[in-house]
This record gives C-alpha cells, sequence and structure tokens, in this order.
C-alpha cells in the first residue's frame, strides 16, 4: 500500500513555525508569506484531522500531538542533513561530537564554527542539540558546553561565555518609553526557567532591584526559556529579557532593542567540558579555540552595559 505523506514543503512550514513558535519568524526563515506558512500547517492539521497548534491572539503554541510530531521530524530532518552534509564533503575521518544546549547551538554556534570549518580546516563537527546532559566518550559525545554553577566533577571544564539580561523590545515601543516604569504597561514576558537553581529566580526581580523600583508580579505571559520569550517580543509587542546569542539575531535585524544600560548576570555560566586528558587533541583543541574566538566576539555585544549580579 502507497502511504500518503505531507509534502515536504508543508512539512518544513510545520517545523519552522514550531521551533520559532510563530507563523511570522517561519515565513521569514523560509521566505515566504506568514500566510502561506499557516496555509500549509492548515494542510496538514486538516490530513491528520486535529490541531497541531493552539491558536490564540498574535500567539501560536504546540498542542501534545504538535510537540511529539516536531520531536519526530526534527529527528527526520537532522538525518536528511546528515545524509546530504555527508555526499556534499565526504571525508574518512570520524566528525567531532559535541552536546550542547539547542537555543546555544542554533542561535550562535551553528553557523560560526560551521563557517570556521570550511576555511581550510579538514574539522567535521556533528552537534547533539540537547538540554539533557549526555555522557562523554565511548559512544557518546567527545565534548560537551554545559550551563551550570560550578564546572562538572572528574572532567576537564573551562570557563566560556557568562550571560547577561536586559529587558529587549521592539523599536516602535521603545519609542514610548521614558523609563523603567512605563515596562509594564506593554506586557511583561517571565520564562519558567530559574537561574543559579533558585527556585522562580528569573532576571525581572534583580533588575528592577539594581534599578531601585519595585520587581513587577504580573506577566502577560511566560515561556519555557529565553530563546522563545524574545521571539514572542518580537511576534507580541510585549518585553522580554534577553542577551547575548538569544537575542542577537533580532538586534542585528532590527526586530529588538535594549534601550537601558542596565543588565544582571548570573553566576551560572556556560562550560566547555571533555574528558581529561583530551583536551589537547587535534580536532578538540581545534574547537576549543574556535569556541573562545566566538565567545570573545559576543562578549563585544555588553560593551556600554552596567553589570549586576543576578
Amino acid at each position: 500500500m502507497t502511504r500518503r505523506l505531507p509534502s515536504m514543503n508543508a512539512l518544513r512550514s510545520f517545523e519552522a513555525a514550531a521551533r520559532h513558535q510563530s507563523f511570522a519568524l517561519a515565513a521569514a526563515e523560509l521566505s515566504v508569506s506568514a500566510a502561506a506558512v499557516g496555509y500549509q500547517v492548515k494542510r496538514i492539521e486538516d490530513d491528520l484531522g486535529f490541531a497541531l497548534f493552539e491558536r490564540r491572539h498574535r500567539a501560536i503554541s504546540l498542542t501534545p500531538q504538535g510537540a511529539k510530531l516536531l520531536g519526530e521530524l526534527t529527528k527526520g530532518f537532522d538525518i536528511i542533513t546528515a545524509a546530504w552534509q555527508a555526499l556534499e564533503r565526504p571525508d574518512t575521518m570520524p566528525p567531532l561530537k559535541v552536546t550542547a544546549p539547542v537555543a546555544a547551538v542554533k542561535r550562535w554556534l551553528f553557523d560560526e564554527i560551521a563557517a570556521r570549518a570550511t576555511r581550510g580546516q579538514a574539522i567535521r563537527v556533528s552537534w547533539d542539540m540537547s538540554q539533557l546532559t549526555r555522557a562523554l566518550g565511548d559512544a557518546g559525545p567527545d565534548a560537551a558546553i554545559r550551563y551550570s554553577l560550578a564546572p562538572p566533577e572528574g572532567m576537564f571544564a573551562e570557563p566560556v561565555l557568562r550571560p547577561w539580561f536586559t529587558p529587549h523590545m521592539r523599536p516602535d515601543v521603545a519609542r514610548k518609553i521614558a523609563s523603567p516604569n512605563d515596562l509594564g504597561r506593554f506586557g511583561l514576558i517571565d520564562v519558567d526557567y530559574s537561574q543559579d537553581k533558585v527556585p522562580g529566580l528569573t532576571a525581572w526581580k534583580p533588575w528592577f532591584a539594581a534599578q531601585g523600583l519595585t520587581p513587577p508580579t504580573h506577566f502577560e505571559m511566560n515561556c519555557a526559556d529565553t530563546a522563545t520569550a524574545v521571539d514572542m517580543a518580537v511576534e507580541t509587542g510585549h518585553i522580554a529579557m534577553g542577551g547575548y546569542f538569544a537575542t542577537l539575531a533580532h538586534v542585528k535585524n532590527g526586530r529588538l532593542v535594549a534601550p537601558f544600560d542596565v543588565a544582571v548576570r548570573p553566576a551560572s555560566q556556560f562550560w566547555f567540558v571533555c574528558q581529561p586528558g583530551r583536551q589537547e587533541e587535534p580536532d578538540i583543541a581545534w574547537f576549543r579555540t574556535a569556541l573562545k574566538d566566538c565567545a570573545q566576539r559576543l562578549e563585544a555585544t555588553a560593551d556600554g552595559l552596567r553589570m549586576f549580579d543576578l
């Protein structure tokens, strides 16, 4: 029996919309209109007989069925991508396997490391994008980028990047804000992820405290992570906390601005991690150098900010 599957365009539209949690951002990535993305997603939903997204005013979120499809579809696209890259750049040497948080790879490291690897280098990096802590060595990844308060015990570890947070908003919103007291009028976006292993600690409370102001108690929207929060700031006009790679593309393209010079930093930071004794292996040493260079360029975006510890 012939299997009837949706078109690749429809699947790509769904995957991009699900990853960005936005039809508009998916459309920008795919160079089509938001209506075209919505149409392709609706075709899949009609074929399946149930919704993949919950649609609210100027916002979307995945249904349980949508989240399940995204997980499986991501695996399939990863396999297709790996097969294509293997044909483009055949290489008998195995790639360097690196596990890292999803947002750090997608919004920062993937393009930079890939570009560096193609400039006369023979290094190939295979990314394992996951929030899980993968065991290193044997059949697992060769190295990891981990976000934590302290380096993992029993491993070689060196600090890479300490993040910071400041309010980011669309330029049209920023023009209406004269002081931090005005932020709440446009709706604040909080995240569920707690910093420094302190339950409920996000960047909003310490940022307002650094300004000598009473922290907010009401939020217009909650997101699972900072990357999603800043995407929703673009989509909705609400205001999110962000910095570094989470906001880099939006700021560069003029979709978001950070009008205040005050930022707060958690004690947690990103670490490069590998098994002891492997840090000077040629591939790993190359990756460590590339990672440090990428971090130094990214840190330059914090010039001019007054930093306060979380």
